[in-house]
Parts: structure tokens; sequence; C-alpha cells
């Protein structure tokens, strides 16, 4: 997922503020988060997003981007499960409880968008949806992997049950374990990215300082910090709706498996 998530994440958990002032109070709300969209859908970045998007409201605007952007992230999620039950033996019993959560947590989050803003918007941005599906489902399903590998072979150091490989039988609570550690891990590249930003926007902060009464220089580096900055503000309210969304996830599971364990 990319920095379009948290603008709209500002907006909406913000009650309009913060993100949304600034673009409507700068370059434009079409403008800066059709730049924000077509850095999200990398290939989408030469598509004019603020060009398609322009009539709609800005309310509008904002909730079929939130939609797109959720859907993308459902969408990740359950292509990511469906994979690693028909390839890597996830039960079929847990595969159903995470997709029924995915809906959940895609349903609470759904805003109420026109149609024909939803629509413009997708066409817009054509085959690159499902390319963000598929490149955020294979690095779910590879963490998962990745964890799952970690899992068996510290099981069998220390001499506990451990699996056979790929195709060994896995425990539940080994599943949840690792689709909790890639939670935590795509949080953690989030975070890298929130200290990369602060580094970015400090150095240009200096370059302002030292360019003096060079006008130009002072110029560039007003826009290096205002670029980093937006974009800092994204990475933070996308790390804060993921951190919101993962937790809801793992909890809806556990929930469901207590369920499941009671009607047993």
């Amino acid at each position: 997922m990319g920095a379009a998530v948290g603008v709209v994440a500002g907006v909406i958990g913000g009650g309009g503020g913060g993100m949304l002032g600034g673009l409507l109070g700068g370059s434009g709300l079409l403008g800066g988060l059709g730049q924000l969209l077509g850095g999200f859908l990398g290939g989408s970045n030469k598509i004019d997003f603020g060009k398609v998007l322009e009539g709609f409201s800005p309310a509008n605007v904002i909730n079929a981007t939130a939609n797109l952007i959720n859907s993308i992230s459902g969408n990740s999620g359950k292509q990511a499960v469906d994979k690693l039950a028909k390839e890597d033996g996830l039960p079929k019993f847990l595969q159903e409880a995470i997709k029924k959560v995915i809906d959940e947590v895609v349903k609470k989050f759904e805003k109420k968008a026109d149609p024909e803003a939803e629509k413009a918007l997708k066409d817009a941005a054509g085959s690159d949806v499902q390319k963000s599906i598929d490149d955020l489902a294979q690095k779910i399903v590879d963490a998962v992997r990745k964890n799952l590998e970690e899992n068996q072979k510290d099981d069998t150091a220390s001499n506990r049950t451990g699996g056979s490989g790929k195709g060994g039988k896995k425990s539940t609570g080994s599943w949840l374990m690792a689709i909790a550690k890639a939670m935590g891990e795509v949080l953690g590249e989030k975070a890298s990215k929130m200290v990369e930003l602060s580094g970015k926007i400090s150095d240009a902060a200096d370059a302002q300082k030292s360019a003096g009464k060079d006008q130009k220089a002072q110029q560039e580096a007003a826009a290096d910090m205002t670029k980093a900055q937006t974009e800092m503000q994204g990475v933070s309210q996308e790390y804060k709706l993921l951190t919101e969304t993962f937790s809801t996830v793992i909890k809806g599971i556990g929930e469901s498996l207590s369920t499941m364990g009671r009607k047993q």
C-alpha cells in the first residue's frame, strides 16, 4: 500500500483537517491526491488522476480513493490466504475465518461515495489495480512462508513437534503466529520509511538555513521539505490505519476460532 491510503485515513480519521486542509489550501486536492495515487499504483503515475476526478466533490474524491485502497488491501489479503491454502496447507476453516474477518474490516472502513467517482477512478487505474493486489498478496505470502520456515527450525532445534518442510502439517497456532509476524513486518517497513522521511525533512531544514539569501536554493529546499512532510503525513496515517486493521483481523480470527471451539 502506498501513501494514498495515509492521506485518506488522515482526512477521514481527523475530521477533515490536517492533510485535507493542506491539499485544498495548496496545490489543490485533486493534484495532490492524484500524485499520491499515481505513486501508489506504480505504472499509473502517467495518468492525471486530478483530471479524471475533476467535477466531483472533495468528499467523493476522498471516499472513492479510500474505498479503492481498502478494496485492494482486502483483496490482497484474501488472495494471499487462498494461495497459502492451495499451495502451503493453510487449513480450510482458518482460510474461511480469515477471509470473513477481512470482509468485515473492509466493510467497516467503507465510505459513502458517488458510484460515478468510484467508476472513474477504477477505470483510470485499469490493470494497475490488479497488479497492486497481486504484488501485495505475494509479499504477504512470502513473509508468511518465511516465518513458518523459521518457526519449524526453532521447533526442531528445541526438540518440539516440528513440521516436515513446506508440505508438513502445521498447527493453527503456527499459522496465526506466522501471519501475525508477517503483518508486523509490513508495519516495520512503514516505520523505517517514517525514519527515512524524518531524515529528509531534517536535511531540507538544514539546507534552507544554509541557503542564506540564495532565493533559488531556498525555494528548492522548501519544495523538498513540503514533499517529504506530505509523504510523512501519509505514511504516518497509513501506519496508524494498518495497525488498527491488523489488530482487528487478528482479534477477529481469534474470536472466530473461539466460537468454533465452543460449537465443537
